[in-house]
């Protein structure tokens, strides 16, 4: 099948990676102009396989547009591209556009949906393939995938997990998009949840909340994203203590509070739990 690509980052490229090795004709493929090397793999892939490579402050403009409308795509297939598509590139296809998304829609539409379901403490997200509208994740659901989160698992080890379900995910659901075997599910937009993009701001501990939603957010913004914050400190890691050690830590200390203690190195006291750090750094103000 003909297809245009639209993404940003290595999870992008192991997308296109896979429809290249199944046999489809990548025409071109578009990424965002950010001011990093977050596109370096998806490029260096394209230059591999002589596929045009475009990097576009505006997806929507009409020279982006009438490239586009050159290379008459099939489908065109998004990954990992936090730009909004408006109604102009939408229509281009003669199959639609199509959009992988790390949760299970209508759950997490918006950005960072890797991360909030750790931090809100879920033991299970996925991911969806639907096609795309001009609402934000709202479009039909063509195929999903549920990935169970372990208790401790962080969000890199997430996203390892989520690598091999993108290997062939959007190639399925192409498959059934060729054969004419879908079956859409619509959403109801006023159902599910939506989320912004992760901001720094909102990676900081609150002692009130308690020590499971202190742990959670510690393993959803571990690294190599923000780290949690506390006191001066990028929690980076951490563990819960048992009930026999937290017994010794509620006695020993008073106020909820970052502590460094000689026999168990950096430790947070809860009112309802302890957390013993194994990795963090200093913030440089």
């Amino acid at each position: 099948m003909k297809l245009v690509f639209f993404g940003e980052d290595t999870f992008s490229a192991h997308v296109v990676e896979s429809l290249i090795f199944d046999g489809h004709q990548i025409m071109a493929v578009f990424c965002p102009m950010y001011q990093n090397h977050i596109h370096a793999r998806l490029e260096l892939i394209c230059k591999k396989h002589q596929i045009e490579f475009y990097r576009v402050n505006d997806i929507n403009s009409t020279d982006n547009e009438a490239i586009i409308k050159s290379l008459k795509p099939e489908l065109i297939v998004v990954c990992h591209f936090e730009k909004v598509l408006k109604k102009n590139i939408i229509n281009i296809p003669l199959l639609g556009c199509i959009n992988l998304h790390p949760s299970l829609l209508p759950h997490y539409r918006g950005l960072s949906p890797q991360h909030w379901p750790i931090i809100n403490g879920d033991d299970e997200t996925g991911i969806t393939v639907h096609f795309i509208n001009e609402g934000i994740d709202t479009g039909n659901i063509i195929l999903q995938q549920k990935i169970k989160i372990e208790p401790d698992m962080h969000v890199a080890s997430l996203q390892q997990k989520m690598l091999a379900t993108y290997k062939h995910i959007v190639k399925d659901a192409i498959e059934l998009i060729m054969a004419k075997k879908i079956t859409p599910v619509l959403q109801n937009p006023s159902e599910g949840s939506y989320y912004g993009k992760l901001q720094e701001t909102q990676c900081n501990i609150e002692l009130q909340k308690g020590c499971d939603a202190a742990y959670n957010l510690i393993r959803g913004v571990s690294e190599p994203y923000y780290g949690a914050q506390l006191n001066g400190y990028k929690i980076r890691s951490a563990i819960k203590a048992s009930k026999a050690l937290n017994n010794e830590i509620q006695t020993k200390y008073g106020a909820n509070n970052l502590y460094l203690d000689a026999d168990l190195g950096m430790l947070i006291k809860f009112s309802d739990g302890s957390l013993i750090v194994n990795k963090y750094s200093k913030i440089n103000n």
